[in-house]
């Protein structure tokens, strides 16, 4: 089992390239209770395919359509967490709203 920094170098690629295609799904990896991806050598292997420098990976198996596609769902899944975030805000406010409205009403009750 690799890390992420270890497959990394194994595979001639940057971490941030292997970090994407671990969350995307691309590349399967467990973590560990520290938080840290463990990856086969064998799925790192069918994903960057090994070149002919010495056993490393240069290759690249996922073609720049499929890295487009990884960026892509990544960023749709941001887009879907600021849009839960904004109703959540939106929620708060009205609830605030609702409750300074109600007590504006116990207020105007008591002066008139």
């Amino acid at each position: 089992m690799l890390s992420l920094s270890e497959a990394a170098r194994e595979s001639g690629q940057s971490k941030s390239t292997i970090w994407r295609a671990v969350n995307s799904g691309w590349l399967p990896a467990t973590r560990t209770y520290t938080g840290d991806y463990q990856i086969d050598s064998a799925e790192l292997h069918r994903v960057f395919s090994p070149g002919a420098s010495g056993g490393r990976a240069t290759t690249l198996s996922m073609t720049r359509d499929a890295t487009e596609r990884v960026d892509e769902t990544l960023m749709q899944a941001q887009i879907d967490r600021l849009f839960r975030v904004g109703e959540l805000i939106r929620s708060e406010l009205d609830n605030d709203r609702d409750v300074w409205r109600s007590q504006a009403d116990r207020l105007r009750q008591l002066i008139g």
